[in-house]
């Protein structure tokens, strides 16, 4: 058996602190999430354009871009509060890790890097414990130069740049005493202090001017942007005209001066970043030219784009500083913007907002309007489930982000291909989600960190849009509300049929007309759905939940638990999904149960659980009514730990239990058992387990198909790593590995394959799986 694997769809925030994203000449944005560094190539159409670099053990702080003297990008600088800094390669197509820098005592907060005039590359990292640490990369080796001492201080960001006259690298530092500190000389010292912002600086940005000036953008929690103009000095006669202050030091044996060039006030919040327009090439003599153009972020939700106003009177460049454009988000449960990037060309630019979204705007040639694009996204918290709806049109998933999110195929209009995005947020929370079922197309059941499961319905806004994003119907009926909001002190999502059914004070409602996935303001305000119904019955917050399809014999049913100690409140609890009425509790083990599944026909569910045990119950026949047909106790359960997962065949004929000692068992109906009388009633282990040492198996899926005899297992571990394995009674095979960095770095929560039904092709699977790492993948799986 051969078993090929593609990408399709990778959903990820980016981690919310400043400069964790940068934007490269080429169109490429390479940012942090979770321990990984992402590259994210916006140029692509039509399929993933995200590529996973895992290497860091902790969170990833800072990504920046390497740009050598000829504007090329092969390189990338990250560091993490793994306490290590690391050079990525691109190396044959491949990033590789070609350096890490080992050597800080706490985690690392800040890098930077530059080519000097020799092309060897000085790294500069620094970190909580109180020092920069300067490395150079000569002949590929890299070396630790010198560590500064920062006394207790601690730096919040700092660029490096090469200084005009001398050609040799300044690095200039934002302390947490509100001042820039600029150190310089073959042995890295302080040579200046520019003192005036009045809280910390979050963001620098330095533009070479001329051969002898180079201009300083510093941004403030002080909510204003300075621009500092730092100049070879040399002695001028004095006139008596009034001139503007000027400070004098000395850096590389030469004297230079610096002084205020402009105080920018426009944002309302701290500011985050500035960056000063990529530099444009002169056609006639092919030169680099400066262009007096600056972008920042702040956290009052807008970026700004400034540049000097163009005046008569003066020269190019020596005008006012005025806003030109200011672009953002309005409403909302965003805190606004913790950086900002100008794109190739300064033809679009991005910004990463408080959520973790990006947000990128690119200006329309013919009316020279800044429109925004559709972007890559995804949860900034430990995603807990993904399922597919029963045709498998749609992939849902719950994080502890407080947010539901749908993910579905835009079908490109240009005939591009087809590319996965989310185009529904119908649940934004103010508890972390923490389990999902679907019981419909539309319908779908959620538990967060409180004792009540809410029920949703699509409204009819979301159900056109899905038909004009991806082509396929949900739903004909068009009944019911048109969206929802959220009423400004309340949770539950409230149905909005019509423009008279919102006050001032809600959050506002407005139907929306999507050709194209929907932007991160429009997902956040205007695809939520309502909810219907709130079940109460549990006494702790609720764990897990799973419901069975309706079929032509049997009504759909939802099963759900909570946490619990005892076995009264380790209960499964059986619900209707017609009236949401509890009719039934199902009482069997002592500790929580960890995860539900009803069979394919929905007349069996498994519960597994933390007391080692797994239950089956089966269905009567012609009614809702369940009972426990199997379960097993010391003397057969074969898990020695924690039962984490279970999954059916595709069948029913069987199903797979998997535990944190590394253990995934297969049970089924067995003829031999029906005459003994164990606890296992006539159920038994079916060939041997598959056993691994040292491991914990978090999900398990089966494929929806049969090879020969053999049956095709995902299984997901609490490593990130995803194996696929076929099982036969006599034994089990590894048949593919995806490593971390092609599906998970922390634990793997969930895997699900697609549904098969008669419309879909070939034999071609698509494996969704969702991780402790924030990250939603879908693979394209091809077993031959």
């Amino acid at each position: 058996m051969k078993v090929s694997v593609d990408q399709v769809y990778t959903s990820v925030a980016c981690n919310r602190v400043p400069e964790i994203a940068d934007w490269n000449t080429e169109g490429l944005v390479c940012f942090g999430a979770t321990n990984a560094v992402v590259i994210y190539d916006t140029t692509i159409k039509g399929k993933d354009p995200l590529t996973v670099l895992c290497h860091h053990k902790s969170t990833v702080n800072s990504v920046k871009w390497v740009s050598k003297p000829n504007d090329t990008c092969t390189e990338v600088v990250s560091c993490s509060a793994d306490k290590t800094g690391v050079i990525w390669s691109l190396q044959d197509g491949v990033w590789r890790v070609t350096s890490t820098l080992t050597g800080h005592t706490d985690g690392v907060t800040c890098v930077c890097a530059i080519y000097t005039e020799e092309n060897n590359l000085v790294i500069y990292t620094a970190s909580i414990d109180s020092t920069i640490r300067i490395w150079e990369r000569c002949n590929g080796q890299t070396t630790h130069r010198q560590t500064i001492d920062l006394h207790s201080g601690l730096c919040l960001t700092f660029q490096a740049h090469l200084l005009p006259v001398v050609n040799k690298p300044a690095l200039i530092c934002a302390l947490d005493d509100h001042k820039i500190h600029i150190f310089a000389g073959d042995e890295y010292h302080r040579v200046h202090t520019l003192v005036g912002h009045e809280d910390w600086v979050r963001g620098l940005d330095v533009l070479n001017i001329d051969n002898s000036t180079i201009l300083l953008a510093s941004a403030s929690q002080d909510t204003y942007i300075r621009l500092w103009r730092i100049e070879h000095h040399t002695e001028e006669p004095a006139t008596g005209g009034i001139r503007v202050e000027q400070k004098l030091f000395t850096a590389y044996g030469i004297s230079w001066s610096v002084k205020l060039d402009a105080v920018l006030a426009g944002h309302e919040g701290w500011v985050y970043g500035v960056q000063w327009h990529p530099y444009r090439v002169d056609k006639d003599t092919n030169k680099k030219v400066p262009v007096l153009r600056l972008l920042s972020s702040s956290l009052d939700k807008t970026l700004i784009v400034w540049e000097p106003d163009a005046s008569p009177t003066r020269g190019e460049g020596e005008g006012a500083w005025v806003e030109r454009i200011r672009v953002g988000e309005v409403g909302g449960n965003g805190l606004g913007f913790y950086g900002s990037r100008f794109g190739p060309n300064g033809k679009s630019f991005m910004g990463h907002g408080y959520n973790g979204s990006f947000h990128i705007w690119s200006v329309c040639e013919e009316t020279g309007q800044w429109e925004p694009q559709v972007v890559c996204g995804g949860h900034f918290g430990a995603v807990e489930a993904a399922q597919w709806e029963p045709r498998g049109l749609h992939l849902t998933s719950v994080a502890a982000d407080q947010t539901t999110r749908l993910h579905a195929p835009w079908r490109r209009p240009d005939g591009e291909g087809t590319e996965w995005h989310e185009i529904s947020r119908p649940q934004v929370h103010g508890y972390d989600m923490a389990s999902l079922a679907m019981v419909s197309s539309t319908v779908f059941a959620s538990a967060a960190e409180e004792k009540v499961i809410r029920v949703f319905r699509a409204p009819h806004n979301f159900l056109q849009n899905f038909k004009n994003i991806v082509g396929d119907v949900l739903d004909e009926g068009s009944e019911g509300p048109k969206g929802a909001s959220v009423p400004s002190l309340g949770l539950s999502n409230k149905a909005v049929f019509s423009d008279a059914d919102q006050t001032e004070d809600d959050g506002y409602f407005v139907p929306v007309d999507l050709k194209a996935p929907p932007t991160e303001e429009t997902l956040q305000q205007h695809t939520l759905w309502p909810e219907t119904h709130k079940l109460y019955g549990h006494g702790y917050e609720v764990y897990c939940l799973a419901a069975s399809t309706a079929t032509a014999t049997t009504p759909a049913v939802l099963a759900s638990a909570c946490r619990a100690t005892t076995a009264e409140h380790a209960a499964v609890l059986i619900w209707e999904t017609t009236n949401w009425q509890q009719i039934q509790k199902l009482v069997s083990h002592q500790l929580t149960v960890t995860q539900l599944e009803f069979s394919p026909d929905g007349l069996k569910l498994v519960s597994v659980s933390r007391d080692r045990r797994w239950t089956l119950y089966q269905r009567q026949e012609g009614s809702t009514w369940f009972e426990t047909v199997a379960t097993t106790d010391k003397s057969n359960g074969v898990h020695a730990r924690i039962i984490w997962c279970c999954a059916w065949a595709h069948d029913g004929y069987a199903f797979a239990t998997g535990s944190r000692d590394g253990k995934v068992c297969v049970w089924s109906k067995s003829e031999s058992q029906a005459s003994v009388q164990t606890s296992l009633g006539q159920y038994a282990l079916l060939g041997k387990p598959l056993e691994l040492a040292n491991t914990s198996v978090t999900a398990l899926a089966f494929a929806p198909l049969l090879v020969g005899d053999a049956r095709v297992v995902a299984t997901g571990f609490e490593s990130g790593v995803v194996r696929i394995y076929s099982f036969l009674i006599d034994g089990w095979s590894l048949l593919y590995e995806l490593d971390n960095g092609a599906a998970h770095h922390l634990t793997v929560k969930q895997l699900s394959f697609r549904p098969k039904h008669e419309e879909s092709s070939g034999d071609r699977l698509l494996l969704a799986s969702c991780g402790s790492d924030y990250l939603v993948r879908i693979h394209s799986v091809a077993i031959s």
